[in-house]
Protein backbone atom coordinates (compact mmCIF):
# COMPACT_ATOMS: atom_id res chain seq x y z
CA UNK A 1 0.00 0.00 0.00
CA UNK A 2 1.54 3.51 -1.29
CA UNK A 3 1.98 6.26 1.45
CA UNK A 4 -1.04 8.18 -0.61
CA UNK A 5 -3.63 5.28 0.02
CA UNK A 6 -2.16 5.00 4.00
CA UNK A 7 -3.43 7.99 4.64
CA UNK A 8 -6.58 8.23 2.66
CA UNK A 9 -7.64 5.44 5.04
CA UNK A 10 -10.33 6.11 7.85
CA UNK A 11 -10.02 3.48 10.30
CA UNK A 12 -12.16 3.41 13.97
CA UNK A 13 -12.89 0.74 16.44
CA UNK A 14 -14.67 -0.94 18.57
CA UNK A 15 -12.63 -2.16 22.24
CA UNK A 16 -14.05 -4.39 24.75
CA UNK A 17 -15.26 -7.91 25.59
CA UNK A 18 -17.85 -8.89 24.56
CA UNK A 19 -17.46 -7.30 21.04
CA UNK A 20 -19.19 -10.18 19.03
CA UNK A 21 -22.90 -8.63 19.47
CA UNK A 22 -22.20 -5.13 18.14
CA UNK A 23 -23.47 -4.16 14.99
CA UNK A 24 -21.28 -0.90 15.18
CA UNK A 25 -19.38 -1.91 12.27
CA UNK A 26 -22.49 -1.78 10.62
CA UNK A 27 -24.00 1.81 11.55
CA UNK A 28 -20.40 3.21 11.27
CA UNK A 29 -20.05 2.21 7.94
CA UNK A 30 -23.51 3.06 7.00
CA UNK A 31 -22.55 7.04 8.42
CA UNK A 32 -19.78 7.08 5.83
CA UNK A 33 -21.82 6.26 3.11
CA UNK A 34 -23.94 8.93 3.83
CA UNK A 35 -21.42 11.71 4.49
CA UNK A 36 -18.92 10.73 1.42
CA UNK A 37 -16.42 9.05 2.77
CA UNK A 38 -15.04 6.25 1.92
CA UNK A 39 -12.14 3.51 2.46
CA UNK A 40 -13.78 3.50 6.02
CA UNK A 41 -13.41 0.73 8.15
CA UNK A 42 -14.66 0.21 11.73
CA UNK A 43 -12.67 -2.87 13.24
CA UNK A 44 -14.02 -4.69 16.59
CA UNK A 45 -10.86 -5.14 18.95
CA UNK A 46 -11.85 -8.11 22.05
CA UNK A 47 -9.52 -7.38 24.45
CA UNK A 48 -9.98 -10.19 27.45
CA UNK A 49 -10.91 -9.13 31.06
CA UNK A 50 -8.41 -11.91 31.92
CA UNK A 51 -5.60 -9.74 31.14
CA UNK A 52 -5.81 -6.17 31.64
CA UNK A 53 -2.60 -5.15 30.71
CA UNK A 54 -3.48 -5.56 27.16
CA UNK A 55 -5.84 -3.14 27.16
CA UNK A 56 -2.53 -0.72 27.85
CA UNK A 57 -0.80 -2.02 24.80
CA UNK A 58 -4.02 -1.44 22.54
CA UNK A 59 -4.56 1.88 23.67
CA UNK A 60 -0.97 2.82 22.83
CA UNK A 61 -1.44 0.99 19.28
CA UNK A 62 -4.53 3.39 18.48
CA UNK A 63 -1.84 5.86 18.39
CA UNK A 64 1.03 4.11 16.47
CA UNK A 65 -1.13 2.41 14.05
CA UNK A 66 -3.20 5.51 12.95
CA UNK A 67 -6.51 5.16 13.77
CA UNK A 68 -8.77 8.07 14.11
CA UNK A 69 -10.22 6.80 17.16
CA UNK A 70 -12.03 4.64 19.31
CA UNK A 71 -15.26 3.50 21.12
CA UNK A 72 -15.08 1.76 24.52
CA UNK A 73 -17.88 -0.60 26.01
CA UNK A 74 -17.46 -3.24 28.83
CA UNK A 75 -15.22 -3.12 30.55
CA UNK A 76 -13.50 -0.25 29.96
CA UNK A 77 -15.16 2.70 30.33
CA UNK A 78 -13.96 3.35 33.33
CA UNK A 79 -10.49 1.73 33.26
CA UNK A 80 -9.51 3.66 30.09
CA UNK A 81 -9.05 6.45 31.18
CA UNK A 82 -5.48 6.30 33.19
CA UNK A 83 -3.90 6.01 29.39
CA UNK A 84 -5.93 9.04 27.66
CA UNK A 85 -3.76 12.14 27.31
CA UNK A 86 -6.08 14.52 27.65
CA UNK A 87 -9.97 14.30 28.69
CA UNK A 88 -12.84 16.27 28.33
CA UNK A 89 -14.55 18.02 30.92
CA UNK A 90 -17.59 15.50 30.79
CA UNK A 91 -15.54 12.22 31.05
CA UNK A 92 -13.96 14.11 34.64
CA UNK A 93 -17.40 14.76 36.12
CA UNK A 94 -18.61 11.26 34.84
CA UNK A 95 -15.40 8.81 35.74
CA UNK A 96 -16.46 6.71 32.38
CA UNK A 97 -15.31 7.61 28.72
CA UNK A 98 -17.19 5.73 25.60
CA UNK A 99 -15.14 7.76 22.84
CA UNK A 100 -11.17 8.48 22.18
CA UNK A 101 -10.08 10.54 18.94
CA UNK A 102 -6.51 10.18 18.12
CA UNK A 103 -4.94 13.69 17.82
CA UNK A 104 -1.67 13.58 16.07
CA UNK A 105 -0.50 10.87 18.15
CA UNK A 106 -2.31 12.07 21.53
CA UNK A 107 -5.50 10.52 22.53
CA UNK A 108 -8.64 12.65 23.79
CA UNK A 109 -11.19 10.92 25.81
CA UNK A 110 -15.22 12.34 25.06
CA UNK A 111 -18.24 10.70 26.83
CA UNK A 112 -21.10 10.54 23.96
CA UNK A 113 -23.06 7.87 25.60
CA UNK A 114 -24.90 9.84 28.21
CA UNK A 115 -25.79 12.57 25.09
CA UNK A 116 -27.08 9.57 23.44
CA UNK A 117 -29.02 7.94 26.01
CA UNK A 118 -30.99 11.24 27.19
CA UNK A 119 -31.45 11.79 23.75
CA UNK A 120 -33.22 8.87 23.07
CA UNK A 121 -35.47 9.13 26.05
CA UNK A 122 -36.80 12.21 25.64
CA UNK A 123 -36.89 11.51 21.65
CA UNK A 124 -38.85 8.20 22.23
CA UNK A 125 -40.41 8.41 25.56
CA UNK A 126 -40.63 12.26 26.31
CA UNK A 127 -38.91 15.39 27.29
CA UNK A 128 -37.21 14.87 31.50
CA UNK A 129 -39.02 17.25 33.95
CA UNK A 130 -37.64 18.75 36.83
CA UNK A 131 -40.30 16.83 39.06
CA UNK A 132 -39.52 13.61 37.29
CA UNK A 133 -38.19 10.30 39.52
CA UNK A 134 -35.90 7.82 37.80
CA UNK A 135 -34.60 4.92 38.71
CA UNK A 136 -31.52 3.44 37.18
CA UNK A 137 -30.36 -0.17 37.32
CA UNK A 138 -26.61 -0.66 37.90
CA UNK A 139 -23.85 1.66 38.98
CA UNK A 140 -20.76 1.21 35.59
CA UNK A 141 -19.84 3.41 33.36
CA UNK A 142 -23.00 3.38 31.13
CA UNK A 143 -25.07 4.42 34.10
CA UNK A 144 -22.31 7.23 34.90
CA UNK A 145 -22.66 8.37 31.86
CA UNK A 146 -26.74 8.29 31.63
CA UNK A 147 -26.87 10.08 35.55
CA UNK A 148 -23.75 12.35 34.51
CA UNK A 149 -26.42 13.73 31.55
CA UNK A 150 -29.30 13.51 32.98
CA UNK A 151 -31.06 16.98 33.77
CA UNK A 152 -31.83 18.05 37.21
CA UNK A 153 -34.50 15.64 38.63
CA UNK A 154 -36.88 15.50 41.53
CA UNK A 155 -35.15 11.86 42.85
CA UNK A 156 -32.54 9.51 41.45
CA UNK A 157 -32.63 5.93 42.67
CA UNK A 158 -29.88 3.56 42.17
CA UNK A 159 -30.12 0.33 42.15
CA UNK A 160 -27.37 -2.32 42.18
CA UNK A 161 -26.46 -5.89 43.14
CA UNK A 162 -24.98 -6.45 46.68
CA UNK A 163 -22.07 -7.80 45.96
CA UNK A 164 -21.01 -4.56 43.66
CA UNK A 165 -22.90 -1.98 46.37
CA UNK A 166 -19.55 0.08 46.83
CA UNK A 167 -19.17 0.73 43.35
CA UNK A 168 -22.80 2.44 44.00
CA UNK A 169 -21.92 4.38 46.91
CA UNK A 170 -18.56 5.21 45.30
CA UNK A 171 -21.13 6.41 42.07
CA UNK A 172 -22.97 8.41 44.84
CA UNK A 173 -19.96 10.07 46.33
CA UNK A 174 -18.68 11.38 42.86
CA UNK A 175 -22.14 12.65 41.99
CA UNK A 176 -22.85 14.34 45.39
CA UNK A 177 -20.11 16.68 44.43
CA UNK A 178 -21.78 17.77 41.53
CA UNK A 179 -25.43 18.31 43.23
CA UNK A 180 -27.02 15.32 42.46
CA UNK A 181 -29.33 13.85 44.76
CA UNK A 182 -28.93 9.83 44.23
CA UNK A 183 -30.16 7.19 47.01
CA UNK A 184 -28.91 4.34 46.78
CA UNK A 185 -30.36 0.68 47.24
CA UNK A 186 -29.55 -3.20 46.57
CA UNK A 187 -31.23 -4.97 44.26
CA UNK A 188 -33.66 -6.88 46.09
CA UNK A 189 -37.51 -7.58 44.96
CA UNK A 190 -38.46 -5.64 47.61
CA UNK A 191 -36.26 -2.69 46.47
CA UNK A 192 -36.95 -2.95 42.95
CA UNK A 193 -41.02 -2.84 43.72
CA UNK A 194 -40.76 0.05 45.51
CA UNK A 195 -38.30 2.15 43.43
CA UNK A 196 -40.35 1.29 40.04
CA UNK A 197 -43.69 2.27 41.98
CA UNK A 198 -42.47 5.61 42.86
CA UNK A 199 -40.87 6.07 39.35
CA UNK A 200 -41.79 8.12 36.32
CA UNK A 201 -38.65 6.79 34.27
CA UNK A 202 -37.00 3.04 34.26
CA UNK A 203 -33.77 2.83 32.87
CA UNK A 204 -31.84 -0.37 32.82
CA UNK A 205 -28.41 0.62 32.35
CA UNK A 206 -26.49 -3.00 33.31
CA UNK A 207 -25.57 -5.81 30.28
CA UNK A 208 -28.04 -8.07 31.81
CA UNK A 209 -30.29 -9.06 28.94
CA UNK A 210 -27.51 -8.63 26.52
CA UNK A 211 -26.79 -11.61 23.49
CA UNK A 212 -26.49 -14.05 23.64
CA UNK A 213 -27.92 -14.07 27.13
CA UNK A 214 -31.43 -12.72 26.08
CA UNK A 215 -33.73 -13.90 28.52
CA UNK A 216 -32.56 -12.85 31.58
CA UNK A 217 -34.03 -9.35 33.19
CA UNK A 218 -33.64 -7.72 36.15
CA UNK A 219 -37.56 -7.50 36.70
CA UNK A 220 -39.75 -10.32 36.65
CA UNK A 221 -43.96 -10.17 36.08
CA UNK A 222 -44.14 -11.12 39.65
CA UNK A 223 -42.68 -7.10 40.17
CA UNK A 224 -45.31 -5.53 37.68
CA UNK A 225 -48.27 -8.11 39.14
CA UNK A 226 -47.22 -6.50 42.80
CA UNK A 227 -47.36 -2.82 40.94
CA UNK A 228 -49.71 -3.00 39.11
CA UNK A 229 -50.64 -2.23 35.30
CA UNK A 230 -52.63 1.06 36.40
CA UNK A 231 -49.00 2.17 37.30
CA UNK A 232 -46.69 0.75 34.91
CA UNK A 233 -48.62 2.24 32.03
CA UNK A 234 -47.89 5.80 33.06
CA UNK A 235 -43.61 5.18 32.81
CA UNK A 236 -40.74 5.16 30.64
CA UNK A 237 -38.35 2.35 30.29
CA UNK A 238 -35.54 2.66 28.43
CA UNK A 239 -32.96 -0.13 27.91
CA UNK A 240 -29.15 0.72 27.01
CA UNK A 241 -28.67 -2.89 25.80
CA UNK A 242 -29.06 -2.91 22.32
CA UNK A 243 -28.56 -6.28 21.13
CA UNK A 244 -31.79 -8.03 20.78
CA UNK A 245 -33.20 -4.85 19.78
CA UNK A 246 -36.61 -5.41 22.19
CA UNK A 247 -34.55 -7.52 25.53
CA UNK A 248 -36.74 -9.25 28.10
CA UNK A 249 -36.81 -6.04 30.58
CA UNK A 250 -38.70 -4.11 27.64
CA UNK A 251 -40.89 -6.49 26.25
CA UNK A 252 -42.60 -7.01 29.51
CA UNK A 253 -42.64 -3.25 30.43
CA UNK A 254 -44.78 -3.15 27.30
CA UNK A 255 -47.01 -6.00 28.00
CA UNK A 256 -48.12 -3.86 31.05
CA UNK A 257 -48.83 -0.66 29.11
CA UNK A 258 -45.77 0.99 30.08
CA UNK A 259 -43.76 3.27 26.82
CA UNK A 260 -40.31 1.84 26.26
CA UNK A 261 -37.34 3.01 24.20
CA UNK A 262 -34.69 0.40 22.80
CA UNK A 263 -30.78 0.82 23.65
CA UNK A 264 -30.34 1.10 19.49
CA UNK A 265 -31.32 4.75 19.67
CA UNK A 266 -28.73 5.43 22.45
CA UNK A 267 -26.17 3.53 20.49
CA UNK A 268 -27.19 5.74 17.22
CA UNK A 269 -27.08 9.20 18.93
CA UNK A 270 -24.09 8.69 20.62
CA UNK A 271 -22.59 6.76 17.30
CA UNK A 272 -23.64 10.25 15.46
CA UNK A 273 -21.68 12.31 18.16
CA UNK A 274 -18.55 9.94 17.79
CA UNK A 275 -18.53 10.21 14.04
CA UNK A 276 -18.37 13.68 14.36
CA UNK A 277 -15.66 13.98 16.53
CA UNK A 278 -13.51 11.54 14.55
CA UNK A 279 -14.72 12.90 10.82
CA UNK A 280 -15.83 16.04 11.65
CA UNK A 281 -19.21 14.78 9.08
CA UNK A 282 -22.65 15.42 10.49
CA UNK A 283 -24.71 12.78 10.16
CA UNK A 284 -28.75 14.31 10.10
CA UNK A 285 -30.44 12.91 12.91
CA UNK A 286 -33.18 12.99 10.05
CA UNK A 287 -31.76 9.39 9.02
CA UNK A 288 -31.77 7.68 12.60
CA UNK A 289 -35.06 5.48 11.54
CA UNK A 290 -33.46 4.83 8.57
CA UNK A 291 -30.48 3.58 10.56
CA UNK A 292 -32.36 2.25 12.95
CA UNK A 293 -34.02 -0.19 10.47
CA UNK A 294 -30.68 -1.26 9.17
CA UNK A 295 -29.61 -1.97 12.24
CA UNK A 296 -32.70 -3.73 13.72
CA UNK A 297 -32.55 -5.65 10.56
CA UNK A 298 -29.11 -6.94 10.85
CA UNK A 299 -29.44 -7.54 14.56
CA UNK A 300 -32.61 -9.82 13.51
CA UNK A 301 -30.71 -11.73 10.74
CA UNK A 302 -27.32 -12.31 12.67
CA UNK A 303 -28.32 -12.79 15.98
CA UNK A 304 -32.20 -14.04 15.67
CA UNK A 305 -33.65 -17.02 16.63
Amino acid sequence: MSKQQSRSQFVTCLIGDPVEHSVSDFMFRYFAKLTGIENYNHLKIKISKADLENLKITMKAIAVFGFMGANITLPYKEKAIKYLDIIDKTVQRIGAVNTIVNKKGKLIGYNTDGHGAIKAVETKLRPLKSADRVVVFGAGGAARAIIGSLPQVSHLTVLNRPSDFNQAEKLKKDFIKCGSRIETKSLTDRNIVSAIREADFVINATPVGMYPKTGASLIYKSHFDSIGRSRIKNLGFFDAVFNPFETEFLKLAKQYGAKTCPGIYMMIYQGIKAFRLWTGKVVSEGKVEEVRRLLQKTINSRYGK
